[in-house]
């Protein structure tokens, strides 16, 4: 992100908190107030794990910081449409994570006036998976004037990747998956598989027995999706899965993003208290 278009950001945010320079750089670490005062005039820019401190330790929206004016702007709704809406029928298709089930989606069904409804896939190469999951997605909906969707993990990749064509009201992403091409660097770097070996070898199956390929790499290294889908996405501090870069570039490149940092959470939210916030946050979401 570059410091001109961070700066301001960063500037009307510690003047709405009623912050010194020097008192924010001490919150978040920095060794003096000059180097808020550069970043504020646009000389120097602010890592992604600055940002992140910086919106757990103010409690902030992270919209605060992208500008997303278009996925903020009002809307006005008319009394009758208002009306109409009480007879939608409304569904939540509830994608589950790796080595998971369609049977979580149970775990929403206090959520009053949507039907629920688990997506289940059988784990596999995630290059393979598509067709299936878009036929399935399409036959959960059918019948449905609003279409939402929760989901976890890898299940996030699987929406943006291959159900952005399709009519959804809004989604949900807990800890998700936002770059299937760091996931696979991190597995070749764990490995010690180069470049050269990866194209040479085309498949290379891990100890594991997961499958890399080299042609799905080279897609999601390139890849520019075309999610523009309202969603709110729930993030753990300490997701030792999916990189605060990686979560803060979804959000510079998906502007109808809305992220929610949970300060003691890691990757799984597995939990009674966490799952209890997963269902507050969602119903949040819905009003």
């Amino acid at each position: 992100m570059a410091g001109e278009i961070i700066g301001p950001k960063i500037k009307e945010i510690r003047k709405l908190k009623g912050l010194t320079q020097e008192q924010l750089a001490k919150a978040l670490g920095y060794s003096g107030k000059s180097v808020i005062s550069h970043i504020e005039k646009g000389d120097a820019d602010m890592t992604y794990e600055k940002m992140l401190l910086l919106l757990r330790t103010y409690d902030l929206d992270a919209n605060q910081i992208f500008d997303n004016k278009k996925a903020n702007k009002p809307v006005k709704v008319v009394k009758e449409v208002k009306e109409v809406e009480k007879d939608l029928k409304k569904v939540i298709i509830y994608i589950h994570g790796l080595h998971g089930t369609a049977k979580e989606a149970k775990e929403y069904v206090h959520i009053k006036g949507y039907d629920i409804k688990g997506l289940e896939y059988k784990d596999g190469n995630p290059w393979e998976v598509g067709p299936f999951i878009k036929d399935k997605f399409a036959q959960l909906i059918k019948h449905y004037d609003e279409v939402y969707v929760v989901a976890n993990s890898i299940g996030a990749f699987y929406a943006f990747e291959y159900l952005a064509d399709f009519k959804i009201k809004k989604a949900f992403f807990i800890s998700p998956i936002v770059s299937m091409f760091q996931n696979i660097v991190d597995l070749m770097t764990m490995y010690g598989i180069t470049d050269k070996q990866f194209e040479k070898k085309r498949f290379i199956e891990l100890d594991d027995g997961t499958l890399l390929s080299y042609d799905f790499y080279q897609h999601v290294s390139n890849e520019e999706d075309h999610w523009k889908i309202p969603t709110e996405i729930l993030y753990g501090a300490y997701d030792e899965v999916v990189y605060t870069g990686s979560m803060m570039e979804f959000l510079e490149n998906h502007p109808l993003a809305r992220l929610t940092v949970k300060s003691d959470a890691e990757h799984y939210f597995s939990s009674v208290e966490e799952k209890r916030f997963i269902q507050n946050w969602i119903k949040r979401g819905l009003k």
